[in-house]
């Protein structure tokens, strides 16, 4: 018997013991249907669970951020195609299972709620199935190892608010459907606010951040590149345009492929990329450099919620005569995704074929080798360690063998893709299987 049915029999009754006030019981619908709650701890998967336990005839499934939760029940999220999940979720709840989703992301123990991702509206658009909003209260900031003392602190109350169902047409998306999928993740998350009893956070503005001349990019153009410039051997510079905006699609090993590349374009071009970036890396920056560190780094975070909003801005930059970098993978090939890194890609994701069909600049195809950065320690040695050369090698411009003249399909951008990914691999020497 699959552990999350042992624990679905044992344990959650004893948590619904614990919570000492559940509301709106009424309200839980029958089949499958989505759950939807603020995020506050460790414990909200099996609280919510708990809290419905008596209503529901089949078991509980949860969209979580890791493999180690399956066995749990959880579904774990893709990093290569989120897609997935949703089709995986929309699967189980053909057949009467409820799923769990927080909207949220990760906990979030500030008193307002974080903006929404999309993944609930998408689910819920695909399913047309019921989204039940539920509102946790009195489990802030509670961890895996202090979820035991918390259930018998018993002057420590834990509430439950179960709101009623909302329901939304079912729904293909398409990429120009973006709107849509807002409209419904703004409604989801102020149904959440409602009871939870957490104001929502105000919407992030739609407008790409300026880009700032500051301090940190005079000593990064006029100092620190320069001192590095010795260290980036470049190959195939012939093949960059001599004017007009581009894209560098590259590879994508090491800590230092990023700097490696900014380094290379600006030796023989005099111009910065910018980088789509993950959003977690972005904030990380940020907290040590600011909003004008990111600028002078080249960085663009991604929002979760509105990834058109880096598209926007990229196509705005290219079309004023710049450059975008982009690692198609997504991140860092390293063994823990990959035993067999360093010759064999991962998936390539759409982005750089999306912003070639937006803009009509050409893709040029790099491959990287810089000091492997598998760690912190290892990455901070090889900042000094200066006899460690890194090369990056410039191929001629993508061709494709078929453009799409309308909107493009699925298809077409992952057939780019491939074809992109291909050309990059013949470059770096790395297979590309997919």
């Amino acid at each position: 018997m699959p552990v999350y049915r042992v624990l679905g029999r044992t344990l959650l009754p004893f948590l619904r013991w614990r919570i000492s006030r559940l509301g709106g019981e009424n309200n839980v619908p029958r089949g499958g249907f989505i759950v939807v709650a603020n995020h506050q701890s460790w414990i909200d998967s099996a609280i919510v669970a708990a809290a419905l336990s008596k209503h529901i005839d089949q078991s509980f499934r949860f969209v979580a951020q890791s493999s180690k939760y399956r066995f749990l029940g959880g579904i774990p999220i893709n990093e290569y195609d989120k897609s997935k999940v949703i089709d995986v979720a929309a699967g189980y709840l053909r057949v009467g299972h409820p799923i769990i989703i927080f909207p949220e992301g990760n906990s979030n123990r500030n008193p307002e709620l974080r903006g929404g991702k999309t993944g609930a509206a998408r689910l819920a658009l695909k399913s047309g199935a019921p989204v039940l909003p539920i509102g946790i209260h009195g489990t802030q900031g509670i961890k895996a190892w202090q979820s035991m003392l918390w259930f018998f602190s018993f002057w420590k109350p834990c509430a439950v608010t179960i709101g009623p169902p909302v329901s939304f047409p079912r729904q293909d998306l398409r990429p120009q459907d973006h709107e849509r999928l807002m409209a419904v993740t703004d409604d989801i998350m102020r149904q959440i606010s409602a009871v939870s009893g957490k104001p929502l956070a105000e919407r992030p503005s739609e407008e790409p951040l300026p880009i700032h001349q500051p301090w940190l990019r005079t000593i990064l153009h006029r100092f620190i590149y320069p001192m590095n410039r010795w260290r980036v051997e470049v190959h195939g510079q012939e093949h960059l345009p001599r004017a007009g905006p581009f894209i560098v699609a590259a590879n994508h090993l090491s800590y230092y492929d990023a700097p490696a590349l900014s380094i290379a374009v600006l030796k023989t071009r005099g111009l910065q990329p910018f980088y789509p970036t993950k959003a977690a890396v972005a904030a990380a920056f940020k907290a040590i450099v600011g909003q004008g560190g990111l600028d002078a780094l080249g960085m663009l975070p991604l929002d979760e919620r509105d990834r058109t909003k880096v598209l926007r801005f990229s196509e705005r930059h290219l079309k004023s005569g710049g450059v975008i970098g982009i690692f198609p993978e997504g991140t860092r090939n390293k063994p823990k995704i990959n035993p067999n890194y360093p010759h064999e890609m991962l998936p390539g994701k759409t982005g750089a074929a999306r912003l070639f069909l937006a803009t009509r600049a050409p893709i040029i195809p790099a491959a990287i080798e810089a000091p492997e950065g598998l760690s912190v320690w290892k990455s901070a040695f090889s900042v000094i360690a200066f006899w460690k050369k890194m090369r990056v090698t410039f191929g001629p411009p993508v061709e494709f063998d078929r453009l799409t003249s309308g909107e493009p399909t699925k298809d077409d951008l992952t057939t780019m893709t491939r074809t992109i990914m291909q050309v990059i691999s013949r470059i770096s020497g790395q297979s590309y299987p997919y």
